[in-house]
């Protein structure tokens, strides 16, 4: 039998310097990145911080749409692969 996979993106905010980004509660999955990235765009518009433009995956496959390196805060989506 062949296996299906399908794709989610998973949203993690990390507001919290030297916070474990693993273990945040409540994150919020998508089936598509168009909705991770508008729930994103969302939150950060409420929180007034600014959305890079920057659309690409790097080789955890993580898009960081928000970075503060002073304050330790990032926002990224997720993108992985489930076997159904």
């Amino acid at each position: 039998m062949d296996q299906l996979s399908k794709d989610i993106y998973i949203v993690r905010i990390c507001l919290q310097p030297l916070r474990n980004p693993l273990v945040i509660d409540n994150m919020p999955v998508f089936g598509s990145y168009e909705e991770a990235y508008s729930y994103s765009e969302k939150f950060m518009k409420t929180n007034k911080m600014s959305i890079q433009s920057n659309t690409s995956f790097d080789d955890r496959n993580r898009n960081y749409v928000y970075q503060d390196f002073i304050d330790e805060q990032f926002i990224w989506i997720e993108k992985h692969i489930i076997n159904i």
